[in-house]
């Protein structure tokens, strides 16, 4: 039986033992041969790695050698030390227009034309024996002031309504036709600098009106004596009720819920928007660089649901992710340069924050509305149904001014 038994190690003749050990420590040798190598490779690319890490630049690149840009960090620094509850609507528009104009502006000759309108405003209420203590009286004549010619019995002066200017409305050609220096130049304007010249007025003569937003637009909302609240549309010159602006079909249950569109901003929500004035006019002129994110995430601290500044700030990080795969040689289109930008952490850092934020936009309720959607839903006001509503809107509006005569 023992005959059939393998035989132990002992029992192996000795050359094929010598055989096996050799046989044993080459193929010991060549896996360790191709294990140094494997490491080699790795710490090679590795290195490889780590050594184009050191020379990227993960911000993007500053702005603040080019001629102008000091205007805006000038200004910047002047809106962190107001008061976010008490300040000047005209003055820090004004120091907002004039950094894009390199402090070309005349100052003195802006609060004279704000003056003389304030004064024009009164004086015609006056003429009418309006209440001059009757916030709806004043609203009234600051909204006949945009919409309607007006003159002043025994002064040749006459005022003409302010018309929409319908060329590059949103200032993608020309930054300047967001701006209230612009609409005084023109006497035309756009849904930015026409709520904006009315807040302005409404500060001159101590009335109390709010701005508020819808999708790619801003207007006017007051409240008068008897607590009715009025949206007042000075693209068109019309009043429109609240579910005309509800539906003009971009305007999400969740951005109803977040209170994202159709709300008064406050004089901090409105001071958070003129932080995005001011880095939007600097993206316009200079474009991306960390002052954006500086002024943008100064916006967002005082309104941290501000959807406009939330979609500055995702369009920042798009641009540094942009830079930063460019400096990388990445083509992020590939599947072979997806999976390249994972051997650089901070890019990928860079690429979640991005992510993350235009996810914050997504989850607020924005929805992108159009050019030719805007303009179709402008016009819309136009059509009879809204005419007849604004009509009677208005016919209620002068109709309790009466009431509070002197």
């Amino acid at each position: 039986m023992d005959s059939f038994l393998a035989p132990s190690a002992t029992q192996l003749p000795s050359t094929g033992k010598n055989y096996q050990q050799r046989q044993n420590e080459q193929i010991m040798n060549e896996v360790d041969q191709h294990e140094k190598l494997r490491i080699e490779t790795l710490n090679s690319v590795k290195s490889d790695i780590e050594e184009l890490q050191s020379t990227i630049q993960y911000d993007l690149p500053s702005l603040l050698q080019i001629p102008g840009t000091e205007r805006y960090r000038e200004v910047f620094d002047k809106m962190l030390h107001i008061d976010v509850d008490n300040y000047s609507v005209k003055d820090v528009n004004f120091d907002i227009e004039n950094a894009y104009f390199e402090n070309k502006l005349d100052k003195v000759e802006f609060d004279k034309v704000i003056k003389q309108s304030a004064e024009f405003i009164l004086a015609k209420m006056k003429e009418r024996n309006f209440d001059a203590n009757s916030n709806t009286a004043k609203n009234f004549m600051l909204f006949e002031f945009f919409t309607q010619p007006m003159q002043i019995k025994g002064f040749k002066e006459k005022h003409f309504p302010i018309k929409y200017d319908f060329e590059d409305y949103w200032g993608r050609e020309n930054w300047a036709k967001m701006f209230v220096t612009k609409l005084l130049k023109t006497n035309t304007g756009q849904c930015h600098s026409m709520p904006l010249l009315y807040l302005i007025l409404a500060e001159a003569i101590d009335a109390e009106a709010y701005l508020a937003l819808s999708p790619n637009h801003s207007y006017i909302k007051f409240q008068d004596e008897k607590s009715k609240w009025y949206n007042l549309e000075l693209t068109n010159g019309m009043l429109t009720v609240s579910s005309f602006i509800l539906n003009n079909g971009y305007i999400t249950a969740e951005a109803m819920q977040n209170k994202i569109y159709m709300q008064n901003l406050t004089k901090q929500q409105v001071l958070s928007q003129f932080y995005t004035d001011l880095a939007s006019g600097y993206i316009h002129k200079f474009g991306y660089d960390e002052f954006v994110d500086k002024v943008i995430n100064k916006a967002i601290e005082l309104y941290p649901t501000s959807i406009n500044a939330n979609m500055v700030k995702a369009n920042y990080n798009e641009a540094r992710l942009k830079y930063v795969v460019k400096e990388l040689g990445i083509n992020t289109q590939t599947q072979d340069g997806r999976n390249k930008i994972l051997n650089y952490p901070q890019a990928i850092e860079i690429l979640q924050q991005m992510h993350a934020q235009y996810k914050l936009v997504d989850d607020l309720g924005f929805q992108l509305m159009p050019a030719d959607a805007y303009e179709k839903w402008l016009n819309s006001l136009k059509e009879t149904k809204n005419k007849e509503e604004s009509e009677k809107l208005a016919k209620q509006f002068k109709g309790t001014i009466i009431k509070f005569k002197n």
